[in-house]
């Protein structure tokens, strides 16, 4: 178990209040996170990588 969870409870006031001290701000362009922008094409490599040794595993090359 991680932890006990807690719940707050806020009166409408407080929650206005938050909301004005923490606006939200609309981003211009999206984040990209450098590490998993090419996440796709790293899977499409090991596949073709994976396959091209099991072909030569039943080949008995190896």
């Amino acid at each position: 178990m991680i932890g006990k969870v807690e719940v707050w409870y806020m009166t409408e006031e407080e929650r206005q209040d938050y909301i004005k001290k923490h606006p939200i701000k609309p981003q211009e362009h999206k984040k990209i996170d450098k590490n998993f922008a090419n996440i796709d094409v790293d899977y499409k490599w090991r596949g073709k990588k994976a396959a091209e040794a099991k072909k030569l595993q039943r080949l008995g090359i190896q």
